[in-house]
């Protein structure tokens, strides 16, 4: 458990997180901290330390990796205020194979604007990266992102692109940010890597349309498989993925939408 001076830092920073006042935000670390979801003990922040030294790192990246997950996630959120960039860096890798809580999205929030180029990228990946999380990402990253598509590295701006192509492809806002980046941003080859992601778009949706002017019976076989490649020849799905074989013996590929999902405009 956190000792009181440990405790009162961590109201401060919640505070500053979230705009609460401190009672609002000790009564809430309070009944996280019961718990048991506060305890970063003296151990765990020497591990956090090692961070920083390059021989030390990722031995004790692996430590605080096998760590309980509302230790880990503890952990983390104060390795993000750390003033070795190396240190939050690993910090904002370490949440992404935890679920998002309000204290450590607004934590990764917050290291979009590191003064290091590689904790925002990591921050922009962590706060969106549904597939690396146990139970998925809820987290709104709308505002932020058309923040950090205006990032001064390339670095981050090109992780923008990468997350919403990969993971808001039938979001409008984030086609949108993807195009503008592929017109006018100063960096030609992410606008060029930024091209190419709308054509990868274009491709998916527009196979899908084709898919979904099948054989009814064939488009409902084909749903079974949602944000996947199917391959169907002579009137059956043969393959899942784009195979190669299949595909080469007179098979033809289609994409298929996840449920739910609309075809964006894409330019």
């Amino acid at each position: 458990m956190a000792k009181d001076h440990d405790f009162k830092r961590l109201v401060r920073a919640r505070m500053q997180d979230t705009g609460e006042c401190y009672t609002e935000a000790r009564t809430a670390l309070a009944a996280r901290r019961d718990a048991g979801e506060l305890a970063v003990s003296d151990r765990t922040r020497s591990l956090l330390g090692q961070l920083a030294d390059t021989g030390l790192a990722a031995v004790s990246r692996d430590h605080l990796a096998r760590l309980p997950e509302p230790e880990r996630r503890a952990a983390a959120i104060e390795g993000l205020r750390h003033e070795s960039w190396r240190v939050r860096r690993t910090c904002a890798l370490l949440l992404d194979r935890v679920d998002l809580t309000p204290e450590s999205a607004a934590a990764l929030t917050r290291a979009l604007d590191d003064e290091h180029p590689q904790v925002r990228r990591k921050a922009v990946h962590t706060l969106t990266c549904e597939n690396c999380k146990p139970n998925g990402c809820a987290a709104d990253v709308r505002p932020a992102f058309e923040r950090a598509i205006r990032d001064p590295s390339a670095l981050v701006r090109s992780m923008v692109v990468h997350v919403c192509t990969l993971h808001f492809f039938d979001r409008q806002w984030a086609i949108d940010l993807v195009a503008a980046v592929a017109t006018s941003d100063k960096s030609l080859k992410l606008r060029e890597s930024a091209a190419a992601a709308i054509r990868w778009l274009r491709w998916h949706w527009d196979s899908d349309g084709w898919r979904r002017e099948l054989e009814p019976d064939l488009v409902a076989r084909t749903e079974r498989y949602p944000g996947r490649w199917v391959v169907i020849r002579d009137g059956r799905v043969v393959a899942v993925g784009r195979d190669r074989r299949e595909l080469s013996a007179g098979g033809r590929g289609y994409w298929v939408a996840p449920p739910g999902t609309v075809r964006p405009r894409i330019p």
